[in-house]
């Protein structure tokens, strides 16, 4: 055994996330926000990974601006 667990997604899905996170990203940049902070990027990782739903990333992610603030 690896130690490595599996994946709760498929590689597709995934990929998909991953697109719509760096679109995600690419359009608060364009609206002059700053990139994500470390924090908010493992947050946006964990949802990529399939780790997280979409609903917990935005409770996760607001909670982590709340706390830049």
């Amino acid at each position: 055994m690896t130690g490595n667990p599996k994946p709760a997604i498929t590689p597709e899905e995934m990929q998909r996330r991953r697109v719509h996170v760096n679109a995600a990203i690419a359009d608060s940049r364009i609206e002059g926000l700053p990139p994500p902070s470390r924090q908010e990027q493992d947050i946006l990782d964990a949802y990529i990974r399939g780790e997280i739903d979409a609903a917990d990333l935005v409770t996760a992610y607001r909670k982590s601006i709340a706390q830049r603030r």
